[in-house]
């Protein structure tokens, strides 16, 4: 039974995509079904807490190779799939109102229950080949929600972008995983990091494949430089940015640290690559934050800098402060994006530009949104001050540089997040002040469920999280460590809150992280634009080898052609020699037949006449033949002598 719910979790959401898309398109309420979908996956998980379950099979066996499918739950796993799970349900609640008017909805909800199953899939997974499955179908569900308004032009290559930056790091995953298989001869991935920890493969071969397996979170999770789809992202609906941002595709390359660590930890020159790529990382999203107009970028933004606070911990060494921070991040990324989706539904805009003096016309929008906002900011004692609580307690240990670079990113962070939440809800200078109300009771219902969890799930974890996953204890931390983090906090909210009051939505730190953000972009579109100069040569090339190739075909059909019409002669001329050799043939035959023996039988005639005439003068004395034959010749010389006179 315990095996059966396991492996419906992932099933459940894959069952409700098919559904959509073969019964369930022309209902009405479609979206329930994506809905009911995740909330079974929920119940079947829920009865399954606290136990270690595993389902595995042989997918196939070649040569030395075992190639392993299946399942298994662990600390981690279910720690991960309760995430995910929770705050899939809840988002695709809220999607169902917020997409109540948009045509293709069966299309969205099927998509959207793609992306759940796949999600899930690969946080159950106990083998590479599974979790590589999986992963490349959270990348091509992606795709299709982010493309999902697919004649807009943005849209459209928002979603090709994703996919093609994403795919560059999965390359990284694919070499990863197959260097396991190379080495350990089968795909299970207990049995590669049972290998990892008794030292049974050697240290620089470790380094490589750590750095290979982190090439795939550098693409899933946005870090540098594979950074510029997901800010692009948000062209999709806003219930797939909440999805992505919080417990889907960017959490995926977290995870996939979290579930290798102790592969990174046998590596520590991978380690400082995690650390230094993320650092950089988390302090430019960052930066770009501040200079955003639109509410959904400056929130992708935000995601960008957070996940870069988690390779941060990971970089050092903590995987329970980075799985601590995962989850409070995920409650209150995703209550921001639907509060967002809110804003954009009942003014019409999400451009900082176009709002202000909201709170009076969405007051229950505007609470979520300041929870959420909150908490990002580390600000006490709402969910993100636990978590980054855990992480600055780690990178102490480190150094008082690493410390800093964490408060410098709380700082920012406040700055980023209160100059959104002053130029929605509060007054500046020539605001426009859209009318706007609050939405409906689902909407809304979910917007406060969340808002909870957003305030409330770093205080629950806060002590507990030790005892929920297999990463041992954190250290504690210092009050001046402490006391700096809620400074920065402080500080960054009230510069965010002055800057706005005082000139508006402008940049807060000036015009600097602008520029950061165009050579970001010329960055990443340089290698996209040096592929398609050279996808375009060899087309050229393609097109001429084309072309010579259409020309030597045309001289082989020609000389083929000339080769028929000489073959076609040939066989002209070849059947009338046959047919002159066969009235040839015909005409001897008849010669043969009517002529020589003709002649022979006539003269076995005349022989048998002559022999019937002479048989009466055989016999059988020797001197009588004799005597004929004197007689004989005697005649024949007296003739003989009588013709020559």
């Amino acid at each position: 039974m315990n095996e059966f719910l396991l492996l419906s979790i992932p099933v459940w959401p894959l069952l409700a995509a098919l559904t959509i898309l073969l019964w369930a398109r022309k209902w009405s309420g479609v979206g329930y079904v994506a809905v009911a979908g995740s909330a079974l996956s929920l119940l079947g998980l829920l009865p399954l807490l606290g136990q270690q379950l595993q389902i595995q099979s042989v997918w196939m066996q070649t040569g030395p190779f075992t190639l392993t499918v299946g399942l298994q739950l662990d600390a981690l796993s279910q720690f991960m799939a309760l995430l995910v799970t929770a705050i899939s349900l809840l988002v695709s609640l809220y999607a169902v109102a917020y997409m109540a008017e948009e045509e293709g909805q069966p299309r969205f909800f099927a998509s959207l229950s793609f992306f759940i199953a796949s999600m899930l899939a690969l946080v159950l997974s106990d083998s590479f080949l599974l979790l590589f499955a999986a992963w490349e179908g959270v990348g091509l569900a992606s795709f299709l929600l982010i493309g999902f308004w697919y004649r807009q032009d943005d849209a459209r290559h928002a979603a090709l972008e994703a996919f093609l930056l994403t795919r560059l790091g999965d390359l990284g995953l694919l070499l990863g995983w197959l260097g396991a298989l190379l080495l350990m001869r089968t795909t299970d991935i207990a049995t590669f990091l049972d290998a990892v920890s008794t030292g049974a493969i050697a240290g620089g071969v470790l380094t490589i494949l750590a750095l290979l397996f982190f090439a795939g979170a550098v693409g899933k999770s946005a870090q540098l430089p594979l950074t510029a789809w997901l800010p692009a992202a948000m062209a999709g609906p806003t219930p797939v940015s909440a999805l992505i941002h919080s417990a889907t595709m960017v959490a995926a390359g977290v995870y996939l640290l979290l579930r290798l660590f102790p592969l990174f930890a046998a590596a520590p020159a991978a380690l400082n690559v995690v650390f230094w790529v993320s650092g950089l990382t988390a302090v430019f999203a960052a930066l770009l934050a501040t200079v955003q107009t639109d509410l959904k970028r400056i929130l992708a933004w935000s995601t960008v800098s957070q996940l870069g606070e988690m390779f941060l911990a990971l970089g050092v060494g903590g995987p329970l402060a980075a799985a601590f921070h995962l989850a409070a991040h995920a409650s209150f990324k995703s209550t921001l994006f639907v509060t967002a989706g809110a804003i954009d539904h009942k003014a019409g805009s999400r451009d900082l530009r176009k709002l202000g003096g909201l709170a009076r016309r969405m007051p229950l929008t505007a609470l979520v949104f300041g929870v959420a906002a909150l908490a990002l900011a580390g600000f006490p004692p709402f969910s993100g001050f636990w978590s980054e609580d855990a992480i600055l307690a780690k990178l102490a240990l480190r150094g008082p540089g690493a410390a800093l670079l964490l408060i410098l990113l709380i700082f920012l962070a406040g700055i980023y997040i209160s100059r959104a939440g002053v130029a929605i809800f509060a007054r500046w200078p020539d605001m426009p002040a859209p009318e706007a109300k609050d939405p409906g009771p689902l909407m809304m219902g979910t917007m406060l469920v969340l808002g909870l969890l957003a305030a409330g799930v770093g205080w629950l974890l806060a002590g507990r999280i030790e005892g929920l996953l297999p990463f041992g204890e954190e250290p504690g931390i210092s009050l001046i460590w402490r006391g700096a983090a809620v400074t920065a906090s402080l500080a960054g909210l009230a510069f965010g809150s002055w800057r706005v009051h005082t000139r508006g939505p402008v940049p807060a730190l000036g015009a600097f992280p602008q520029h950061l953000e165009r050579w970001l972009l010329a960055g990443t579109a340089a290698p996209g634009r040096a592929a398609f100069a050279m996808a375009a040569v060899l087309e050229q090339v393609e097109q001429a080898l084309d072309r010579l190739t259409q020309r030597m075909g045309q001289a082989v059909f020609a000389a083929a052609g000339v080769s028929e019409r000489m073959e076609v002669g040939l066989d002209q001329e070849t059947q009338a020699l046959a047919r002159e050799t066969m009235a040839l043939a015909s005409a001897t035959d008849r010669v043969e037949l009517r002529g020589f023996s003709d002649i022979m039988d006539n003269f076995a005639r005349l022989f048998n006449q002559v022999g019937g005439r002479l048989q009466p003068f055989q016999s059988g004395k020797l001197y009588l033949y004799t005597l004929g034959i004197f007689i004989w010749v005697a005649a024949i010389s007296v003739l003989g002598i009588l013709a020559w006179r």
